[in-house]
């Protein structure tokens, strides 16, 4: 039986090879060939980072090793099995585990685990919303299952050559000591590297810590100023905190003598380019008649953002509040207050993300249909399309009608039935969990074949919902709304999917409006998901300022926008035609912005710089509308 000190030394040996199989799983998501090219002082922070980085986030499963083991340990002289098996093995099991899914994560879309990620975990709905097939599922659990079955081995390989070899000579006896010295002074020596670069406005750095999850980096720019260093100055603005006031005054409502209908068709991950005669023929057709916008920015990169923003009109910042309020979105309550006949579709769910809580609260429940099951999205949207037409003949002829659908057909995996094929060949399936990055980028082009596909189902699918209108001669008294949520990337800058960036792919999508009686036409300006809201209100009989209700603007009235907001969970984004600019959320500017041309042209850092500089007013401007709808409102620059 191992000795206190001798069990001690095994784990030490342990927690070592637990840390070289960190090395080995971050190796990857550095990009050291990027930061050799950018010379030797962002090539040396980028090994330092990674030496010390694995290290930073073992250290719970260290602690909690150690006070367990000084716990049992007490008055004993021998080691004790309590301590020797569930504790080392498990904790780091854990660790590597979470090192591999955020090293996966940023492979497939450029982000770590984070708030979304736990809120898409905890929220019911939301694991669904991924759209995993079983392979993935099983994937995910048997490789959770060999991390642990790693650790464990690892362990018992550890003890095992311990008691078999004893204590390694070649080994310094001060080794582990000499180790945590060595860390420490490069550890600290790095966040000084990186307080210096912020500071005197070396970008390199902060770009490469962009790609590490979770950097604490360290500012330092006061100090270096009194030490005489030319500091780099930070123009910094900060949202405006507050409890929610939307909108601004009671709505004033005069009852249309004629009530139009509605009809608002939602699509999962529908983007701008897909809008064309070939994937999508029906809805191309119905669109030359109608009044079609094709320079359209989503509220967001998300489902949740991308929803919100149309059915409210305002920023995705305010979603939050909103949330905590189980406010729902004023359009509902004008049409309640009209004696409107409403249901409500999605191939998805109403609970996540939670617009049953939001947009959606004054619903009641009734009129909220979900299909349950796990059938695929595409025959999810057959049948709600089925039951949507349904509601409509059967409705009271006497009353306007609001129906909603939400598909999912173009959500990953991308779902469509074999008639929907247009594009071969395409992946069979999407394993999320052994797609490594190279496999990803040779392959994105059968997955993007997929996606097409599914959307050329969509097409069918708003085909039908067309053909039973005009058949009923109901585009006479109908408005009908398309849009996607958001778009979908499939690498033009490096990323798949949505939800990680304010690319064009992510953001731009399709809108189309028809409004009976008005000329077709298509409207090339800038146009954003918060602007349906203003342009409905007015149809809808609301004679309040736009102001009070919307930071949109109603461009059927001719009204234009010089600038697109577009928000995602911790950060939001300003558009021209000139720049993107992506800050964080709550202080922005504090670090680098991520700066672009308006439609992610790359910048060299001194351009982003001047950029941000010429467009500081612009973006002071835009915190007003972040800030419109809170009490005690204040921003400060």
């Amino acid at each position: 039986m191992l000795t206190v000190v001798q069990l001690r030394r095994v784990l030490a040996y342990f927690f070592l090879l637990t840390y070289v199989v960190l090395l080995g799983i971050t190796w990857d998501g550095i990009d050291f060939a990027w930061a050799r090219s950018e010379g030797a002082l962002t090539f040396g922070f980028a090994v330092a980072v990674w030496l010390t980085y694995g290290l930073i986030y073992l250290l719970p499963a260290l602690l909690i090793t150690g006070l367990v083991e000084k716990l049992v340990h007490r008055q004993r002289e021998h080691g004790h099995k309590a301590v020797f098996y569930p504790w080392p093995y498990s904790s780091t099991g854990i660790t590597t585990l979470f090192f591999y899914a955020n090293a996966k994560l940023y492979t497939l879309y450029g982000m770590f685990i984070n708030s979304f990620v736990i809120n898409l975990v905890s929220t019911p709905g939301g694991l669904e919303s991924l759209g995993a097939s079983t392979a993935s599922k099983l994937t995910f659990v048997a490789i959770a299952a060999a991390f642990l079955l790693l650790q464990a081995l690892l362990l018992a390989a550890t003890l095992y050559a311990y008691r078999r070899f004893g204590e390694p000579n070649w080994i310094p006896r001060r080794f582990f000591t000499g180790l945590l010295i060595l860390f420490a002074v490069t550890t600290v020596g790095e966040r000084l590297v990186y307080a210096y670069t912020t500071a005197t406005g070396v970008a390199s750095i902060s770009s490469l810590t962009l790609k590490v999850p979770y950097y604490l980096g360290l500012s330092a720019r006061g100090v270096l100023h009194r030490l005489g260093v030319k500091v780099k100055r930070s123009q910094t603005f900060q949202l405006a905190q507050g409890n929610l006031n939307y909108p601004l005054h009671p709505l004033e409502v005069t009852t249309p003598a004629a009530p139009l209908n509605i009809v608002w068709l939602v699509s999962e991950s529908w983007r701008a380019d897909t809008l064309d005669a070939e994937i999508m023929p029906h809805t191309w057709a119905f669109a030359q008649n109608a009044q079609r916008f094709t320079h359209n920015y989503s509220g967001g990169n998300g489902t949740r953002v991308g929803m919100f923003t149309m059915f409210t009109g305002i920023p995705g910042n305010y979603w939050f509040p909103v949330l905590a309020e189980r406010k729902g979105a004023p359009l509902i309550d004008v049409l309640k207050s009209q004696n409107y006949q409403m249901s409500f579709y999605t191939s998805a769910k109403f609970s996540y993300p939670e617009f049953d809580a939001t947009i959606f609260s004054q619903v009641p429940t009734e009129q909220l249909h979900e299909i349950a099951g796990g059938a695929p999205g595409w025959e999810k949207d057959q049948q709600n399309v089925a039951h949507l037409l349904k509601f409509i003949d059967t409705r009271d002829k006497h009353r306007p009608f609001f129906t909603f659908m939400f598909f999912e057909s173009p959500h990953a995996r991308y779902y469509f039935p074999p008639e929907s094929v247009i594009r071969t060949p395409y992946l069979d399936d999407i394993n999320y969990f052994t797609l490594s990055k190279t496999e990803l980028a040779s392959q994105i082009h059968l997955i993007k074949n997929r996606y097409l596909n599914s959307v050329h189902h969509l097409d069918s699918q708003f085909g039908r919902v067309f053909d039973y209108l005009k058949q009923h001669d109901l585009l006479k008294n109908t408005v009908v709304l398309m849009l996607g949520d958001h778009g979908e990337e499939f690498l033009e800058n490096g990323r798949w999917g949505h939800n990680s960036a304010f690319t064009d792919q992510q953001t731009r999508t399709p809108l189309v409006l028809w409004v009976p009686g008005m000329k077709p036409s298509v409207y090339e300006g800038m146009s954003n998901h918060m602007d349906v809201i203003p342009m409905l209100m007015p149809m809808l009989g609301v004679k309040n300022p736009q102001q009070d209700y919307t930071t949109g603007f109603n461009l059927l009235a001719g009204e234009t926008r010089d600038h697109a907001v577009i928000a995602e969970w911790s950060s939001t984004g300003y558009i021209d035609r000139d720049a993107k600019i992506t800050l964080p959320l709550s202080v922005v500017a504090a670090q680098h912005p991520l700066v672009t041309g308006p439609h992610d042209e790359v910048l060299s850092p001194q351009e982003q710089d001047a950029l941000f500089a010429r467009k500081a007013k612009n973006l002071a401007a835009m915190l007003e509308e972040l800030g419109r709808y809170l009490k005690k409102s204040k921003s400060g620059k």
